[in-house]
C-alpha cells in the first residue's frame, strides 16, 4: 500500500504540466489486528495490534487554474463536467480541452481522439470562423451546428494522463470557455512534501516488517530448543 502512495505522488509530479489533469490522492489509516483485546504488559511491541494498514487512491476533482490562450480551439470547463471523446468503439472522458481540427475537419484532441456532441456523434467543423457558447453550442461562420457534450460522471476511474472512464449521470452544469485551457490541479510543492512523508512512511513500514520477521525467526529457534 505504501508503494501505491509513492506511485500516486510520482504520477502527479509527472503530470504537473498536463492540461486538465486531476491529481491522484491517497487516503490511509491503521486498523487494530485484535480489536477489543486489552494490551499485554509483557509484549515486546505494545502497539503491534495496530499495524494492519489499509489505503486507497482517489481522484481530486478540484478546479485547476484557467489560463488564457486566445486559441479558438482551446476550451476550458469552469465548474463540473467532462468532455466525451472516442477511442475506437470506447467512449472516454477528459477535462483537457486543448483541441484541434484534423485534415477531415473533425474536432479532435491533440492525440487524435474525436470529440463528441450530445448525440455521441463526432463533431465536424467545416468553415472558417468557429465560436463556442458557454453552453457548448458551436457556431461555424455564425451558424449554429451542434453542441459539445459535457457530462456528469459517477464511478470515475483513471485511464491514463487526462483520460478517465466512468458512468454518465446526465448533463453537467459547468460552462465552456473558449480561448482558455484548464491547467493541472497539481501543486508541486505540496506533492514534494507528500513524497517525503510517503518515503518516510514506506521506510518505517519496511523496518517494522523486518523487526517482526526477526522476532518470528527467534521464536522458531527458541521453540526448536525445547
Amino acid at each position: 500500500m505504501r508503494e501505491n502512495e509513492l506511485s500516486a505522488v510520482a504520477n502527479n509530479l509527472a503530470n504537473i504540466n498536463t492540461t486538465g489533469f486531476k491529481r491522484l490522492s491517497f487516503a490511509s489509516r491503521l486498523y487494530p489486528l485484535l480489536s477489543g483485546r486489552p494490551p499485554q504488559p509483557q509484549a515486546i511491541y505494545q502497539d503491534a495490534r495496530a499495524q494492519t494498514f489499509f489505503g486507497s487512491q482517489y481522484i481530486d476533482f478540484s478546479q485547476g487554474v484557467l489560463r488564457k490562450t486566445d486559441n479558438p480551439f482551446d476550451f476550458a470547463i469552469q465548474g463540473e463536467g467532462f468532455f466525451a471523446v472516442t477511442r475506437g468503439n470506447k467512449i472516454l472522458y477528459t477535462r483537457e480541452g486543448s483541441f484541434t481540427r484534423d485534415k477531415e475537419n473533425y474536432l479532435t484532441t491533440q492525440s487524435g481522439l474525436k470529440v463528441l456532441d450530445e448525440n455521441n456523434n463526432p463533431i465536424i467543423i467545416e468553415g472558417t470562423k468557429i465560436e463556442v457558447g458557454r453552453d457548448g453550442t458551436i457556431f461555424v461562420d455564425g451558424n449554429p451546428t451542434t453542441r459539445i457534450k459535457l457530462v456528469k460522471l459517477n464511478k470515475l476511474r483513471y485511464f491514463g494522463q487526462s483520460l478517465y472512464e466512468g458512468d454518465e449521470t446526465g448533463l453537467a452544469t459547468g460552462q465552456i470557455i473558449q480561448g482558455w485551457i484548464e491547467s493541472s490541479n497539481v501543486n508541486p510543492v505540496n506533492e514534494l512534501v507528500q513524497m517525503i512523508q510517503a518515503m518516510r512512511n514506506f521506510d518505517l513500514t519496511q523496518r517494522v516488517t523486518v523487526n517482526f520477521s526477526e522476532l518470528a525467526q527467534r521464536a522458531i529457534n527458541e521453540i526448536a530448543r525445547i
